[in-house]
């Protein structure tokens, strides 16, 4: 077995806003500051580690429709085949997978154990990915159940085991997916915090339950809604995830944020969340190779009794990061800590002069960002509230009326034009040159224009999936691209070289077979043309008349002759070339026929 190891170490670095603390000496004061620690996942590894994936794929009834109204579109069904084949292709002979096929229960001739990629597992698999129908209604549960199973029975545990489920569908069970509808000690949030679930929603797929499978895991969730570019998508999706999966280079990550001097009031970390234990450290689970992540640490100091010109220096935040370099009980922890302290300076006069300054960038852009995913995170309730009051059922469809899309458009659209202009941190971080918020700027208006189509808020989701956890995942919106690492970047140019090399072949095969069609019917018509040429150079000869009656007679009977197969020919010639046309049109779109009949028009010349 193959065993990954980092190349370089886990680093966990601080910074203040602001680095001084200016003091009025005359009287004391509660100062309020803040600062980020950054968690960052070293960039390369020196060997790629070996997974344990459990794909689960729901086969209810709904992933057979056509991806849209075309005729010519494959089902959504076959799509994701050629993704998942793809993904198959990816993995490395020390990797392994598992297929469980889905709908309100596993589907077992569907269905593989966690199978080896090497020898003939790779077949097995895709020929499994080859057989899958289509059949029923959509219940998370018990697949989830049954993919923690296979990863809890492994005989060895010492490779990164993980979940990808992937939905079309809305759970039809009674079973409500939501930290609202379960108690924190119910038993599936225990299972799903065995290992990480990362989900894939196509089209009218529940968000909120996918957004919540993935959050509770530590997983990511991306949503593809829209019908164009679609077979990309989704394997874009699905190379972003593997891409993360196959650079995994700590465990069990966890941050430890402290302060001797001052007194830490808040830590937003998204989507990352303490220990159980009283006055543990952030879990973080996971790292990729180039992952980075950002937590704000708000604190507060009260100042003393100072004399003019006091100078001191406080110790200010220390942040300590442990991880393990391969999962399970026996390995061994590493350590990485780092310290930032504080100047205070007490004023020469009893006014408080303007900060000289100003505040850290990295501060005010994760600032502005967990704002943001609470902004976002109050437009969906009120849409939930919105649906209440028109009648709950539409919630639990998983379908949302165009018109309460609409209206939370127009609210998305205020209330982010009120954020813009009334945030202090979006306005002390806007002018910053070395800020990118307006990614985000561009991201918030690109969801006002899909809620306004009615394509749905899985865009949100995948949107505050990616900003909680600080993770790639696929949105449908201008920046998705944000938080990819380098190798799941290469991962998606595999996709986009893939997708070509098949365009390519299948534009070849096409213009192959509208050629060798085009051909067909000219050589048809030209056989017809040589019988009635051939017909005619066999007229059999004239009547043997008496010999002044001869000439005249036998030339006469043999123009008629002659005459009525010319008529005959070019009548059936016309009708076959009329008959060919029309088979040509039917086959074929014009620009192939364009690039054909130049070809067919220099076969004949030549």
């Amino acid at each position: 077995m193959q065993v990954k190891m980092a190349s370089e170490k886990v680093r966990v670095n601080a910074a203040m806003n602001p680095p001084i603390l200016l003091v009025d000496y005359s009287h004391r004061a509660r100062l309020n500051g803040t600062a980020v620690v950054r968690v960052q996942a070293p960039s390369s590894m020196k060997s790629n580690g070996s997974i344990d994936i459990v794909t689960l794929l729901d086969v209810s009834h709904s992933i057979s429709w056509m991806a849209s109204s075309s005729d010519e579109t494959p089902s959504k069904m076959d799509l994701l085949k050629n993704a998942l084949k793809f993904i198959i292709s990816q993995l490395d002979d020390n990797d392994r997978l598992a297929i469980v096929a889905f709908n309100d229960q596993v589907i077992k001739e569907h269905t593989t154990g966690i199978l080896e990629i090497s020898g003939g597992g790779r077949m097995a698999i895709e020929k499994k990915v080859d057989g899958l129908v289509t059949q029923g209604d959509t219940a998370f549960k018990p697949s989830l159940e049954h993919a923690v199973k296979l990863l809890d029975d492994r005989a060895d545990k010492t490779r990164a085991g993980c979940i990808v489920l992937i939905s079309d569908g809305v759970d039809k069970s009674q079973f409500m997916w939501s930290h609202e509808s379960l108690a924190p000690t119910d038993p599936i949030r225990g299972l799903l915090r065995k290992y990480p679930v990362h989900t894939l929603g196509l089209f009218k797929a529940d968000p909120k339950a996918l957004h919540y499978i993935a959050k509770e895991s530590y997983g990511t969730y991306s949503s593809i809604t829209d019908n164009k570019d679609l077979d990309k998508n989704i394997m874009e999706a699905l190379a972003v995830c593997l891409a993360g999966l196959k650079t995994i280079v700590a465990f069990d990550t966890c941050v430890d944020i402290t302060s001797s001097s001052l007194e830490i009031t808040r830590v937003d970390s998204g989507g990352y969340t303490r220990r159980a234990a009283p006055g543990s450290g952030i879990s973080i689970g996971m790292l990729c190779a180039g992952e980075v992540k950002d937590l704000v640490v708000y604190f507060s100091y009260t100042t003393g009794s100072w004399e003019r010109g006091y100078y001191t220096t406080l110790s200010g935040i220390t942040a300590r990061v442990t991880y393990k370099d391969m999962p399970g009980g026996q390995a061994s922890t590493s350590t990485n800590n780092c310290s930032v302290s504080v100047a205070v300076h007490t004023t020469q006069d009893g006014s408080l002069p303007a900060n000289p300054c100003p505040p850290f960038p990295l501060v005010l852009q994760q600032m502005v960002r967990f704002k943001v995913v609470d902004l976002l995170i109050g437009i969906l309730q009120e849409l939930k509230a919105l649906k209440k009051d028109a009648g709950g059922a539409k919630e639990k469809d998983g379908v949302d009326d165009p018109v309460l899309q609409s209206i939370a458009a127009n609210m998305l659209q205020r209330k982010w034009m009120e954020f813009k202009q009334s945030d202090e941190s979006w306005k002390a971080a806007t002018p910053k040159s070395l800020l990118d918020l307006g990614s985000i700027d561009g991201d918030v208006n690109a969801m006002v224009g899909i809620l306004r189509k009615g394509l749905g808020v899985g865009c949100i989701y995948s949107w505050l999936s990616s900003h909680e956890m600080q993770r790639a995942t696929v949105t449908g919106l201008p920046a998705e691209a944000m938080f990819r690492t380098p190798v799941m970047e290469m991962m998606v140019q595999k996709v986009h070289r893939q997708l070509l090399l098949k365009e390519a072949y299948e534009q070849v095969a096409e213009d192959r077979a509208v050629y060798d069609g085009a051909i067909g019917l000219l050589d048809g018509i030209n056989k017809r043309f040589q019988l009635w040429c051939k017909l005619d150079a066999e007229v059999p000869p004239a009547f043997q008349l008496d010999h002044q009656h001869q000439d005249d007679e036998s030339r006469n009977l043999t123009d008629v002759l002659h005459g009525g197969i010319s008529r005959a020919r070019q009548h059936d010639i016309y009708l076959a070339a009329i008959h060919a046309i029309k088979q040509w049109q039917s086959s074929s779109t014009p620009e192939r026929r364009r690039m054909a009949t130049g070809r067919t028009s220099r076969r004949m010349h030549a």
